[in-house]
């Protein structure tokens, strides 16, 4: 699946949100691969309806799959799939690829600071729940980070911020080679070969965390970070050695 290319890419100087024009185009039949890129957002998002800031000299990009494109392949698995292509996309530019983990379930994290994020986004579902198309939004921080709160677990941080100077035009297109080959061999070999690299480059996999089960991040569960299942759910041990699981859509992860 070709992501990009003249007759496929829109490049704009200023939007809302790629996703949400994204997703217009996306009603109207766009092809799978079309691909929408901006220099700045002026109302971008992250999960959970939450702001992600959007200055110029990032990344902010979003692609259209259309769900005839992927068969019967779980589209909830996209959600893994997309978060090893940024994270190859990544580590192109990192001198030590092991300083660049992904804290479940597609964020990126750079010495521990959030590099990238990502946000998927369906819609026109059928019958069986499946969706008539799938939107993935990306957001990289390459020249600029913006401001940490607080409140933050993992800050923001810039490929600059870390010493390495590239273009977001070149992130893009390197980006669009990963996301190709990464849908190509989750097509082609499923879930579970994929599931594995994943983990090889997992966050805090084995150890204790938390995790956030309500939208303010107000309540948690903790245990050991066991894996992901082969729906995608991630298992947690807890201390009584009760192995729970929780989908990607529903949680948080914290220290």
């Amino acid at each position: 699946m070709q992501f990009g290319g003249k007759e496929k890419s829109y490049a704009l100087v200023a939007v809302d949100s790629t996703n949400e024009y994204a997703k217009v185009l996306a009603k109207a039949g766009a092809a799978s691969g079309t691909v929408v890129w901006a220099h700045r957002q002026t109302r971008g998002k992250g999960t959970r309806n939450r702001t992600w800031e959007s200055p110029e000299g990032n990344v902010y990009w979003s692609g259209i799959i259309q769900s005839k494109d992927i068969g019967e392949a779980p589209f909830t698995e996209l959600v893994y799939v997309n978060a090893l292509a940024v994270y190859h996309t990544i580590t192109q530019y990192i001198h030590e690829a092991s300083h660049v983990t992904i804290k479940w379930p597609n964020d990126i994290l750079l010495n521990e600071k959030k590099v990238a994020g990502s946000l998927l986004e369906c819609g026109a579902f059928d019958s069986t729940g499946k969706p008539g198309w799938i939107v993935i939004g990306n957001g990289i921080n390459v020249a600029v980070s913006p401001g940490a709160q607080p409140s933050m677990v993992y800050p923001p941080t810039s490929l600059k911020e870390n010493g390495y100077e590239v273009s977001s035009a070149a992130v893009i297109e390197v980006l669009h080679t990963h996301i190709r080959n990464e849908i190509a061999y989750w097509l082609q070999h499923g879930f579970s070969t994929l599931r594995d690299t994943y983990l090889a480059k997992a966050f805090k996999l084995h150890k204790e965390i938390a995790l956030g089960i309500s939208t303010d991040k107000a309540d948690y569960v903790t245990g050991r970070y066991e894996g992901i299942d082969e729906k995608g759910y991630i298992i947690l041990t807890g201390a009584d050695k009760t192995i729970r699981k929780f989908h990607s859509g529903d949680v948080f992860l914290r220290s």
